[in-house]
């Protein structure tokens, strides 16, 4: 199976109209459709929302029947629950999966409406997530059977779904990087391991894995166990009660640009200590270092290639679900591993100075 990329991701919560209103008013993204149907439970409401490629389904129980999304809020709070893949032929892809050993959660469900068809059906991963497939034919949506609303704005910052990032517990990541690498056919491009945070109070381990076609990039960290002090790593694991995906990354051509189009409209970004730019500054002063700090933006050069990254607050109550602004400059194609290391050294500066 070719992977080419991510076709939605879905985040269950307690009130979708609102969730998807702040995304829309916060965020720019345009409100496309609206879907109400019988869940494998309850009745359900699906907002549909999008801006360049990036797709975002945002649902809720309409009664407490559908018990699968009330628990799931109860449990994790507002929280993504599936991303989606798109594939030719969803009887192939049952095939392929049953043969691959994936951890069925849903056989297939048809949807249609008007002149619209879909089918899906999802695998197991983590404690309460999933991959869903799905196959569509004159969809407009994700899915047949949304409403629409608004037309696809003719503008937007976001170009699509970076990647994906996923917390799970200390001696999980390569159980699961092995599966979701035997099922999807990815590849394991970037490790980062303990001896990356040698010396330092806090630390992680990470992997990266990457499709050879098309854009799917998948983070999965967990913690270090010997570590003095917790990481934001622990911290997720506590407050989501369990694995689950951390956060979800946009890329976009004009960061700068960006956080200050965004911080306008009242988002808040998590702040990076001055530390790491006095670092910076020594190591590439030849960058606008000040509209980094500014923004509180982190920056990784090699060469004349630079990734630039930054990190919204919690977007909940927990401090759980976030999501990052990234910028890939001359097709930078890395992940800030030397990003990750110098904010967990600025950090533990920053604290010692308090």
């Amino acid at each position: 199976m070719n992977v080419k990329g991510v076709l939605f991701v879905e985040i269950y919560v307690g009130m979708a109209k609102m969730v998807a209103w702040w995304h829309q008013m916060a965020l720019g993204f345009s409100i496309r459709g609206i879907r109400e149907r019988k869940g494998s439970h309850g009745d359900e409401i699906t907002y549909w929302l999008q801006q360049g490629e990036a797709n975002l389904l945002i649902t809720s129980a309409l009664d407490p029947a559908a018990h699968d999304v009330v628990s799931f809020v109860d449990r994790h709070g507002n929280s993504i629950k599936r991303f989606g893949i798109e594939v030719d032929s969803i009887e192939d892809t049952v095939r392929y999966l049953k043969c691959s050993k994936a951890i069925i959660s849903s056989e297939i469900r048809e949807d249609q409406f008007e002149n619209e068809y879909s089918a899906s059906m999802s695998i197991k991963i983590f404690d309460d997530n999933e991959i869903s497939f799905v196959e569509r034919r004159n969809c407009e949506a994700p899915f047949a059977g949304f409403r629409l609303t608004e037309r696809k704005a003719s503008e937007s910052y976001i170009k699509n779904i970076d990647h994906l990032a996923s917390v799970v517990r200390i001696n999980e990541a390569e159980y699961w990087n092995q599966y979701l690498s035997s099922i999807l056919n990815l590849n394991l491009v970037q490790t980062i391991g303990e001896e990356f945070f040698a010396n330092l109070l806090t630390g992680m381990k990470m992997f990266v894995l990457s499709s050879p076609v098309g854009k799917f990039n998948k983070v999965i960290v967990e913690p270090l166990p010997e570590k003095q002090k917790k990481s934001q790593v622990d911290i997720f694991l506590s407050k989501h009660l369990g694995n689950g995906i951390q956060h979800l990354a946009f890329e976009v051509d004009d960061l700068i640009k960006t956080v200050e189009m965004l911080r306008s409209k009242g988002v808040n970004f998590t702040k990076v200590p001055e530390k790491y730019y006095s670092e910076l500054e020594k190591e590439a002063p030849e960058l606008p270092i000040d509209l980094l700090r500014k923004a509180n933006i982190l920056c990784e050069k090699d060469e004349d290639k630079i990734l630039l990254q930054v990190f919204t607050e919690p977007i909940g109550d927990r401090p759980t679900l976030f999501y990052e602004f990234i910028q890939r400059v001359n097709s930078y194609e890395g992940f800030g591993a030397m990003n990750v290391k110098q904010l967990f050294k600025s950090l533990e500066l920053h604290l010692n100075n308090d």
